[in-house]
């Protein structure tokens, strides 16, 4: 690096900075935003492949230990895969729960009485 060059001072980034904190305003906490339905369909994606995975792999593990071959790998592919089903649906219920209008099931004031006389 020759002499003439010097290091860009920080005047400039600090000045960008305190623009981006005054006129930038809070950001919303994670809590506070809604998720996605392609973040919910990943997440509920991989819930389901961790439990059928971690299910192989207990499986696995017992029948190597115990040399009952296909029993409990079947058992716990079963068992986790149930497990992560259940984690899936209740993500998903939850997410639900957290502010999306269903259609045609009365939520939403603009749609009239559930029973059709509005």
């Amino acid at each position: 690096m020759p002499q003439d060059e010097r290091p860009p001072s920080f005047e400039r980034f600090d000045a960008a900075l305190a623009r981006m904190r005054a006129g930038g305003g809070e950001r919303p906490e994670a809590g506070d935003r809604k998720p996605s339905g392609y973040g919910l369909g990943l997440q509920a994606g991989i819930e389901v492949l961790a439990g059928f995975l971690v299910g192989f792999a207990l499986g696995w593990a017992l029948d190597g230990w115990t040399g009952l071959r296909p029993l409990f790998t079947v058992l716990f592919v079963v068992l986790g895969g149930a497990a992560g089903l259940l984690n899936a649906y209740r993500d998903l219920r939850r997410a639900g729960e957290t502010g999306r209008k269903v259609p045609g099931t009365g939520d939403d004031p603009a749609e009239g009485e559930p029973d059709g006389r509005g």
